[in-house]
């Protein structure tokens, strides 16, 4: 009698990435970075001001290396973010022309946009 094991659904590359990549929050430098298995892969950049008394945080750039990009590690740096934005009670003002797409294409995340 032959034993038939069930296979294990082959991951993707993207759900591979996202188990081993962080996002960390660079205080210091005014940015969040993206490390995957340890290495610096993504970084996006902002700068923290105040408008009309509200703390409005304005994203300059998200950059990843070619080699990562297409996978949602982007989406990730950007949702962290975002995250951020939300637990400071901030605003957020896109500069990023990635950042102002990604606001435009998730409706439920363009109240806290400045």
């Amino acid at each position: 009698m032959q034993v038939r094991r069930k296979k294990r659904p082959q991951q993707t590359a993207q759900s591979i990435l996202h188990q081993i990549s962080e996002v960390v929050h660079n205080v210091g430098q005014s940015r969040f970075e993206l490390y995957v298995a340890g290495d610096l892969v993504g970084v996006l950049g902002y700068s923290i001001d105040e408008a009309s008394g509200d703390k409005v945080l304005t994203i300059m750039h998200t950059v990843l290396y070619d080699e990562f990009s297409g996978h949602g590690l982007a989406t990730r740096l950007t949702q962290s973010a975002l995250d951020y934005v939300v637990d400071q009670g901030a605003k957020v003002r896109p500069v990023c022309s990635y950042t102002k797409h990604y606001l435009t294409t998730h409706p439920g995340v363009a109240p806290i946009a400045a």
